[in-house]
């Protein structure tokens, strides 16, 4: 099983609406949304420039250290996507049925399976939704050259299927969690070849009060079998203040990973 955590400056992130600067967190039960104080308004107005500045590589530390020290109630809300963190969790599943570690090439415990399979509240990939991009044709170099195989669009047997499963941690400028977005890819590799995929999901845990979650807005596959292919999913996040009608970040979530017939991945995604 691998496991890669790691903090990084994410292009994408977070953008602030002009519905922000319109209203505050006020109850639902309320006749008319609250207006920000200048305060507010001028907090958040800050907050997307610095998102945009941290996007571009431009924002200081000293500059994000004193946003969270002088608008402390508006940086737990707001995402920061220089603290987006990645991790990688696999597993293979041999010819003889086994799960084992991809690295190690041990078999697997049922709690270290548990964490890579996609729960049942996981959403599985709507075939009438799939957009299926042409064939790739790019190798893992460290595998060995590819076997024929014969017509691999008939139903898939043999070969070992392997179960990718990426997480992206959203967290705020005080480093509260906002939301973990995980993507589920298995596909089936054999002589050098994809050969197939398997079910593909997503879902959401640990969101805070602010995440309302969209709509699922991308979900890609490549054609296979092939030398290598590649799996996306993206969605739609708003963030709004918890018991109000104002919402005030829209994020894009989204991960990818490729595949080969080596049973290598690579994984990409800004996860926002």
């Amino acid at each position: 099983m691998r496991s890669l955590h790691g903090k990084r400056a994410i292009a994408g992130g977070a953008i602030v609406t002009a519905a922000a600067l319109l209203m505050t967190a006020s109850p639902m039960a309320s006749a008319e949304p609250k207006l920000p104080t200048p305060e507010e308004a001028m907090a958040f107005s800050l907050g997307k420039t610095l998102t945009l500045k941290i996007q571009d590589g431009t924002a200081t530390t000293a500059e994000i250290e004193n946003f969270k020290k002088l608008f402390p109630d508006v940086a737990k809300v707001l995402e920061d996507p220089s603290q987006t963190e990645v991790s990688v969790q696999e597993a293979v599943i041999t010819e003889d049925g086994e799960a084992v570690s991809p690295e190690t090439g041990k078999p697997l415990t049922a709690a270290q399976l548990a964490e890579i399979e996609p729960p049942a509240d996981a959403k599985p990939s709507d075939p009438s939704e799939e957009e299926e991009t042409p064939e790739e044709t790019a190798v893992d170099p460290a595998a060995p050259p590819a076997e024929a195989d014969g017509d691999l669009t008939a139903k898939v047997k043999g070969g070992k299927w392997k179960m990718t499963h990426i997480t992206h941690t959203h967290r705020s400028y005080l480093g509260q969690t906002i939301l973990k977005y995980h993507t589920y890819a298995r596909f089936n590799y054999k002589g050098g070849k994809v050969r197939a995929w398997g079910k593909r999901y997503d879902r959401f845990s640990n969101e805070s009060d602010v995440v309302k979650i969209g709509s699922r807005i991308e979900n890609r596959k490549s054609k296979v079998p092939a030398s290598s292919a590649t799996s996306m999913m993206k969605r739609h996040v708003e963030l709004c203040f918890a018991g109000s009608i104002g919402c005030y970040a829209n994020i894009y979530p989204w991960a990818k990973v490729k595949v080969y017939g080596s049973g290598k991945t690579k994984v990409a995604g800004s996860g926002a």
